[in-house]
């Protein structure tokens, strides 16, 4: 089962080892920022949930931002390597999605010290059962690899963070995970 696909002026585009299904999140152009213009962790996590909600992936953005904001003050969802994972479920979710955001100056992300560079951000429906510990876990895998950090930082458009994210989503991909 593949469970993030890209798509591209609304055609999905597969990557392989993976069949489509209905309850893939789906990784879109509109939902890829390659320039986040805030410094701080409220102000980018913002950015990304307006993006999403402008995309109609979720259809209240003060709620999902709370949600998000809260799941952050439990624990923070920085990876290190300057990447942060933010993620929750809830009901304004319309759809499973991730947005996918670069600073190049870094954002604050306390209670960590070290400025995070690539936010990535998975919105999880609250009634739908969505396998989404596999995408964060495949989605933590991929970013740990300095080469991908690397070449994501270098992305200066949406159509290029998608198209070299579509090419390392595949080296990647396996069935049952991102």
């Amino acid at each position: 089962m593949q469970i993030l696909r890209f798509l591209h002026g609304g055609h999905v585009i597969p990557t392989p080892h993976t069949t489509l299904e209905d309850d893939a999140f789906h990784f879109e152009i509109s939902l890829l920022v390659p320039n986040l213009q805030s410094t701080d962790r409220m102000g980018a996590i913002k950015e990304l949930v307006d993006r999403l909600y402008g995309c109609r992936k979720v259809v209240d953005s003060l709620r999902f931002l709370q949600t998000i904001l809260d799941r952050e003050d439990q624990i923070s969802t920085v990876l290190g390597r300057g990447v942060a994972l933010p993620h929750a479920r809830c009901r304004s979710v319309a759809q499973p999605s991730v947005a996918l955001g670069i600073s190049q100056t870094g954002v604050a992300f306390p209670p960590d010290a070290e400025p995070v560079y690539v936010i990535c951000m998975v919105a999880i429906p609250d009634a739908v059962p969505v396998p989404y510990l596999s995408v964060l876990s495949n989605l933590a895998l991929l970013f740990k690899n300095s080469d991908v950090r690397a070449g994501l930082m270098a992305c200066h458009t949406s159509v290029s963070m998608y198209q070299f994210m579509t090419e390392h989503l595949a080296q990647f991909s396996a069935p049952h995970s991102v």
